[in-house]
């Protein structure tokens, strides 16, 4: 039994690598290698093909999407709001997310941190080059968002009056 499962660890070990080699394969040749499109994205079929024959989903900019991800971008990096701010100010001016209830704090930092947005595509470790078709927001402007994050994040740790407390009887 011990040699079995071994043995059947390895193969899953080599599983893992072909399919991880796989899929950033598939993202630094454009395509979208699956799952939900993000926020100002959708997938649809064009007539691609994968190796098997199969129709696949190509992604795309959602324009009316597009818009809101750009304004959320600029209220950060311009107006230097955080996430919790650009969600109230959404809200105040009638915008909603596809399920039409108004985006959460969280979903706006994911937004804020998602490369994608330059037009990048990536898979683990894979990045591919920028495709301008897939470009919602230039790269200058996600940089300075990135600014803007990581100046909140120091803020915030400098206002701490007293480090956290790491000790005591529960975990």
């Amino acid at each position: 039994n011990y040699i079995r499962f071994w043995q059947a660890d390895g193969e899953s070990e080599k599983t893992s690598i072909r399919t991880k080699t796989r899929l950033g394969q598939i993202v630094l040749n454009g395509w979208f290698r699956g799952g939900v499109a993000p926020y100002g994205y959708r997938v649809e079929k064009r007539g691609r093909l994968n190796v098997r024959g199969e129709e696949v989903n190509d992604i795309f900019i959602d324009e009316e999407e597009a818009v809101i991800v750009r304004h959320i971008f600029e209220l950060s990096a311009i107006r230097g709001y955080g996430g919790r701010k650009i969600a109230s100010t959404l809200r105040e001016e009638g915008y909603y997310n596809r399920d039409g209830k108004p985006f959460h704090p969280a979903t706006i930092q994911n937004m804020l941190k998602n490369i994608m947005y330059m037009g990048i595509l990536r898979s683990g470790e894979s990045r591919s080059e920028i495709f301008p078709d897939l470009q919602i927001i230039p790269p200058e402007l996600f940089e300075l968002a990135q600014q803007q994050i990581a100046s909140h994040r120091s803020d915030y740790e400098a206002s701490r009056l007293s480090p956290m407390k790491a000790e005591g009887h529960a975990l």
